[in-house]
């Protein structure tokens, strides 16, 4: 009788817009099996155009339930373009260290973005801790809601009343019995009579094998899973969401103990400023690379573990004690900008000396980042008004990331690094760029043709490689690179693939 009940209550729900929904969201699981299934086996190379539309069709989707009941607004703008963005940057540039982190951002931001543009007053919510637990909470709602997909589409594939579910039964009983008589019996049977038909025969045997073969299974398990993934989500994320904020606590740090203890640790940061002021900025490198790692690089990251640590001790104490405090705190968030800015010196002087590599050129954009934030966190002292720390820092950085994104990243640290190797005390190894992937294939193209991808010799010879080492032949990564766009399916090219093919 339960049962019966709930049938019927699934049969109610199962409207055209339902029906709609559940054939667009396999419509969009059947593209990516169809043209993004190559990421299991050729990795972040295959993931050009395909993933930009697959990337592209999710949105859309989602963006046109979130239209659908009227929660969109043009404030939205503000997370929906860096989302388009970085998904735009799979069908332009095949940069596969950026690649490797959007697969994992992308999900994150539009997940946390999506389910927050369902709040009533989303603009004016602060967020916090608190806020953070309950978006996660409704993120992982869909897990609940993976059930109800099912029987949706098999409410959806099978026709509802008993006596349509008894003849298709048996219609399916009788299929797999015939196949399993044909195959077995009658027709070796009539092949062994025949040779003609065994031929024939032979032909649909092949061809069942090449169509019912393991990767065409497992590409039917991934489409059944990625559609009632996906409509689950958006079964889930599409309900209504409000929950009560936490009031304002107001001042509720202690200022005596914050007061001393932000004191001491500016005191601490100006008492360190002034003795390390001749080594802090450093005019010159040594000319030993462990000494110069050890000087530059060790010195980078301590400083730039403290700018973190000093965000969060200004997020904890922010609005939080009496005007002196806050003052102090202001005094304390222009030292960490300081000290932010001794390891932006730092690794600016490395880059010079060294060259650019991703990791050179993400932590200075990281520091850029960082530097952007403090001078934000200080100008919100200098206002009456409590201003929403936590969601300027992620949208800072969403929109940060999703410039660098669609930033001809690879293009410029080969370029820079051509540059900076005209200089005297340059000590930049060219070879070392091969890392890079075809984004600079052209251009590495164009600096062979015109003989300047040499080694700098003087440099070459103080460390005492043998001529083999100075003499770096980049023919081979250029035809490792040609193989490796040739070979890619067109609708797994890009933007910069497109151009230096022609």
């Amino acid at each position: 009788m339960e049962n019966n009940i709930r049938r019927k209550q699934i049969q109610e729900t199962l409207t055209k817009k339902i029906v709609i929904e559940l054939f667009l969201c396999s419509a969009i699981s059947l593209f990516w099996v169809i043209f993004v299934w190559n990421f299991w086996s050729e990795g972040i190379y295959a993931l050009g155009f395909n993933a930009f539309v697959f990337l592209l069709l999710f949105m859309i989707l989602f963006i046109w339930m979130l239209y659908r009941k009227e929660k969109f607004v043009i404030r939205d703008l503000i997370w929906l373009l860096p989302i388009f963005l970085i998904a735009l940057s799979f069908g332009i540039y095949d940069n596969p260290f950026l690649k490797i982190v959007s697969i994992i951002i992308f999900p994150v931001l539009f997940a946390v973005f999506y389910n927050q543009a369902y709040l009533d007053d989303k603009s004016k919510r602060h967020w916090n801790f608190h806020f953070l637990l309950k978006i996660l909470g409704r993120i992982f709602t869909f897990l609940g809601r993976i059930g109800q997909s099912i029987i949706l589409y098999l409410e959806l594939i099978i026709p509802a009343g008993e006596v349509k579910r008894r003849i298709i039964a048996k219609i399916i009983v009788g299929i797999i019995l015939f196949l399993i008589i044909a195959l077995t019996v009658f027709v070796p049977l009539l092949s062994s009579a025949d040779s003609v038909f065994a031929d024939k025969m032979q032909v649909i045997y092949d061809w069942i094998k090449e169509v019912f073969s393991m990767p065409f299974i497992y590409k039917i398990i991934a489409f059944i899973g990625l559609s009632i993934l996906i409509s689950s989500m958006l079964f889930a994320w599409s309900k209504r969401f409000d929950f009560v904020e936490k009031k304002d606590e107001g001042k509720n740090i202690d200022p005596i103990v914050s007061g001393i203890v932000l004191g001491g640790i500016l005191i601490l940061y100006l008492f360190f400023l002034w003795v390390q002021l001749e080594r802090l900025w450093v005019g010159s490198l040594p000319f030993d690379f462990r000494e110069t790692e050890n000087l530059v690089k060790s010195g980078f990251w301590q400083l730039f573990f403290l700018s973190i640590i000093n965000i969060l001790i200004y997020f904890f104490t922010y609005r939080k004690t009496n005007p002196l405090v806050q003052w102090i705190l202001t005094a304390f968030t222009f030292a960490s900008l300081l000290l932010l800015s001794s390891a932006g010196y730092r690794m600016g002087l490395y880059v010079t000396y060294y060259g650019f590599s991703y990791e050179k050129f993400f932590a200075s954009y990281t520091v850029l980042y960082c530097a952007v934030l403090f001078i934000w966190l200080i100008s919100r002292l200098f206002i009456n008004k409590r201003s929403n720390v936590v969601k300027f820092l992620v949208i800072l950085f969403i929109w940060m990331y999703s410039l660098v994104t669609i930033f001809p990243v690879e293009q410029f640290i080969f370029r820079t690094n051509m540059a900076l190797c005209k200089l005297n005390e340059s000590r930049i190894r060219l070879f070392e760029l091969t890392m890079l992937s075809p984004d600079v294939l052209g251009l590495t193209k164009d600096y062979q043709r015109q003989g300047i991808l040499q080694e700098k010799i003087d440099y070459l010879s103080r460390e005492g490689l043998s001529k083999s080492e100075k003499d770096f032949d980049w023919t081979a990564w250029i035809e490792r690179q040609e193989k490796r766009v040739a070979d890619k399916k067109w609708y797994e090219y890009n933007l910069m693939n497109l151009i230096y093919s022609n």
